[in-house]
């Protein structure tokens, strides 16, 4: 397929390399000079330097037999204008265009961008997988923040669950002071109660001890 990417920095380059490697036919145009030059050293005559909010420009990237316009720039009103004239000027069958600001990403939607891809969305997406999702929550500092009392919540896999508190090796001069169920009921946390998946641990940790602490409970099996 031949597609035209608007744009050619930090978000198009590296997809116009991975679209070339799939076997598709690439253009790219961007306004920098410097972008544009890079490109064509990397990946061949592939780019050229202009304005795709330009019908000219569009004409001359060959969008008339463009099987989709993809709009990767910083700016989001650049990126509509380009998905817009293209559609409109030349009926490429899809549009593509990333919105950088959530605003933004629902006009996208309402103005007929047949694909609309939130730079937040991405951001919070990454986030969630590189954050733990069982984070641990330190509560308070105690006395001379030798001790701290923390909270961490059992993943549902986690290697604890099924077993009595009493069969858990704690780090030394680690106390548990409360066991918190998923629906919010607190259990007395003596030696007989049963960890059960997204159990909340309330603990009086030694500080030095508090991340051997996370990984004891939230290893999976």
């Amino acid at each position: 397929m031949y597609l035209v990417i608007v744009g050619g920095g930090k978000v198009g380059a590296p997809l116009a390399s991975s679209l070339i490697n799939e076997g598709h036919e690439v253009f790219v145009l961007d306004r920098d000079p410097d972008k544009v030059s890079a490109l064509q050293r990397e990946l061949g005559m592939i780019a050229t330097v202009g304005d795709a909010t330009s019908v000219r420009a569009l004409r001359d990237a060959g969008a008339a037999r463009a099987g989709a316009i993809i709009a990767v720039t910083d700016a989001d009103e650049d990126n509509l204008a380009a998905c817009q004239l293209a559609k409109y000027n030349f009926d490429v069958p899809r549009t593509i265009a990333v919105a950088h600001s959530p605003e933004n990403a629902q006009l996208f939607d309402l103005v007929g961008i047949d694909l609309v891809v939130s730079a937040t969305d991405l951001v919070l997406s990454n986030l969630a997988t590189a954050l733990p999702a069982h984070p641990l929550i330190r509560l308070m500092p105690l006395a001379d923040r030798s001790q701290e009392l923390v909270a961490v919540k059992l993943p549902t896999a986690g290697a604890m669950i099924g077993r009595k508190l009493s069969e858990i090796t704690l780090p030394y001069g680690t106390t548990v002071v409360l066991v918190v169920s998923a629906d919010g009921r607190a259990k007395i946390p003596d030696g007989n109660v049963v960890i059960q998946g997204e159990d909340e641990i309330v603990a009086l940790s030694p500080t030095n001890s508090t991340a051997e602490l996370w990984e004891v409970l939230t290893e999976l099996r």
